[in-house]
């Protein structure tokens, strides 16, 4: 299959229809069926924080389409510094689509397969773990989330999934 220019090292493969974006996604899915769960993939995206239309102005350099179509027009024979310009668009929410979901009992399950962390992902996962406990408190939906990196941590991860279901259920 092609390689997955969204995440490094990584390469689409396909089961059962499924499209997944690395080979350890395959692997956690495969393990999740044999351990006779029914995961959902990339199911469920969340608004961790919504987006805004700004009203206090902002100055950023422009962009490279811009300062062409300037330089176009000014100084058709060389390029020239780029410019600050107003940039008053719509700020876009942060979204954030775990890759495996199921439920245990009352509890949801979440799952992200990581093999290389992006630069982004890292705030990504504190604001998932805040709208959790924001949700257990307002809606009293129980979550438990997972960062996997190997089948080790993954069958480790379903023990705990159980210990914790039993737990909460004898309380």
């Amino acid at each position: 299959m092609a390689n997955n220019k969204k995440i490094r090292n990584a390469t689409l493969i396909k089961v059962k229809g499924i499209t997944f974006k690395s080979q350890l996604e395959k692997m956690v899915y495969k393990t999740l069926i044999e351990n006779n769960i029914e995961p959902e993939y990339e199911k469920y995206t969340f608004v961790l924080w919504d987006g805004f239309t700004p009203i206090t102005p902002f100055y950023d350099q422009e962009t490279d389409r811009q300062q062409e179509k300037r330089n176009l027009i000014e100084s058709p024979d060389r390029k020239t510094p780029k410019l600050l310009v107003l940039k008053m668009d719509k700020v876009v929410g942060i979204r954030y689509t775990p890759d495996f979901h199921f439920k245990v009992g009352e509890v949801d399950v979440w799952i992200e397969v990581k093999g290389i962390e992006n630069d982004v992902f890292y705030v990504k996962k504190k604001l998932f773990r805040k709208f959790l406990d924001d949700r257990f408190e307002k809606e009293g939906k129980r979550s438990i989330f997972f960062e996997i990196y190997s089948k080790r941590q993954l069958l480790q991860a379903l023990e705990i999934v159980k210990n914790y279901v039993e737990s909460i259920t004898t309380d």
